[in-house]
């Protein structure tokens, strides 16, 4: 098994990094170090692809830096939820209070401060109750407790967070490759905190997080950008486009990072023509396949500067049809970056099949394109499957032999992957906690949980780290 590992997505603990410090030499058998060490030299090795940090966990350290400049609001909130979960009365009147309004009843979930995507939750559904909370809340509590202003703060926090909560959603995903996706996010999010750089109510909570996106992201990861140029739509041509509006946003120059990443993609293609050159035969013409991330996604990529201009390697010179298959190693790479770009960007393009489809016109780079879009960009799907069992494990169900525990684990594994919600059970889950509260609704086993429990609604959801 050691000698199939290609690549280990790991969470951002420091101890994580130490341990793969020891085990990416065991792990690394399967393309090996670059350079290749020599007797001569034997700790001169560098593992570009071994090991990936999760981009979920980055993402949730960039969001929670920013909102701790405005816990001041959300521990308000969290203390206005709180008063009325607290009292089957008060519940009761706010029911009578909503009715009389014309506004359906409901309860409010409560959020986790370890988890922000709870926090963007809470102020999604409660946002709408605006004026019926606050004026009751108010009336009820003693003081005022919500202004104006917390309820401005909270509109600004839910449309500045939106994008951060689709985005660990996308990226979580598991039955699509997420490794060519991971720098359109990082664009998309360069460009929101540079954008929201100019509101003064965001300026303060944009700074950190800025800090903290260079922090993690300032050194592109190879394999970021490597399975962006594998995207027939995106190439050279685009990962340099992308780069130029990282710079715009960011201010970071990747002009020498450009250069590297084209002399590494040929390295790492050696390797796999060492590897898998046998295999490769006859290359026939390319097949016409129409594919496409958003189309405004690439609108921005391919609208902005550089879009005129092809970059790349040259072609190969004095290299024939005929001996194309027994040609230079680079030849098979170079001719997938020289040739034109896929420009059909449908949202159902399937990046796997365009691969499969062309695997006899590109035998090696399609493996090694194989390999690259199979490493996931998040832990969060992985660490699901751990939580699964904990919700398995619980206090009413504490002598469940270890043989129950597994075919329990089993079978709703299987019955999720029936219905292909593996990837989103987690964040299912943790929005039904903070949807079902409807007090209309009989509580007849299906309905909304009682007064009792639905300040700890969420804490019952499920644990993954986003």
């Amino acid at each position: 098994m050691i000698d199939k590992i290609y690549s280990v997505t790991l969470d951002n603990a420091s101890s994580n990094a130490k341990a793969m410090e020891t085990l990416t030499p065991m792990f690394a058998c399967y393309l090996g170090s670059d350079p290749t060490p020599t007797s001569s030299d034997p700790n001169k090795r560098k593992y570009n692809l071994m090991h990936q940090r999760c981009a979920c966990h980055i993402i949730n350290l960039i969001v929670k830096s920013g909102l701790k400049r405005f816990k001041t609001y959300t521990e308000d909130f969290r203390t206005a939820i709180n008063f009325l979960n607290s009292s089957n009365h008060r519940i009761a009147m706010f029911k009578n209070y909503c009715n009389a309004q014309g506004v359906r009843p409901r309860k409010f979930g409560l959020d986790m401060d370890v988890r922000w995507n709870a926090t963007y939750l809470m102020l999604k559904h409660l946002l709408p109750y605006k004026e019926v909370f606050s004026v009751f809340i108010n009336a009820n509590f003693g003081c005022t407790l919500l202004t104006p202003r917390h309820w401005l703060i909270a509109a600004k926090i839910l449309e500045f967070l939106e994008l951060f909560y689709e985005s660990t959603c996308v990226l979580s995903g598991v039955y699509y490759p997420t490794s060519p996706l991971i720098l359109h996010h990082m664009l998309d999010i360069a460009h929101h905190l540079h954008e929201s750089e100019k509101d003064q109510n965001l300026m303060a909570v944009v700074y950190p997080m800025k800090l903290k996106y260079l922090k993690y992201w300032e050194n592109i990861p190879l394999l970021y950008s490597i399975a962006f140029i594998l995207d027939p739509r995106a190439k050279l041509r685009g990962l340099f486009n992308v780069l130029v509006i990282l710079k715009e946003n960011i201010g970071v120059d990747y002009n020498k990072y450009y250069a590297d990443v084209k002399t590494k993609i040929y390295k790492l293609f050696a390797k796999y023509d060492s590897k898998y050159g046998s295999t490769r035969s006859q290359r026939p013409v390319h097949p016409a396949v129409n594919s496409g991330k958003r189309k405004q996604a690439w609108g921005r990529i391919f609208g902005g500067p550089g879009s005129s201009a092809v970059v790349g390697p040259p072609p190969p010179a004095s290299v024939s049809t005929s001996t194309q298959s027994a040609a230079s190693v680079a030849c098979e790479l170079t001719t997938y970056l020289d040739s034109d770009n896929v420009t059909a960007y449908e949202d159902d393009f399937d990046l796997l099949l365009w691969w499969r489809d062309h695997k006899l016109t590109y035998p090696v780079l399609s493996i090694m394109a194989r390999d690259i879009m199979a490493v996931p960009v998040s832990t969060v799907s992985l660490e699901s499957c751990f939580s699964l069992t904990g919700r398995i494990i619980e206090e009413r169900r504490r002598r469940l032999l270890p043989e129950h525990v597994e075919m329990l684990a089993c079978i709703k594994d299987w019955e999720l992957g029936d219905r292909r919600l593996q990837h989103s059970a987690d964040n299912q889950e943790l929005a039904e906690s903070f949807e079902n509260l409807y007090l209309d609704v009989p509580e007849d086993g299906s309905g909304p949980p009682s007064a009792s429990t639905s300040a700890s609604a969420s804490v019952a959801s499920a644990s993954a780290a986003t």
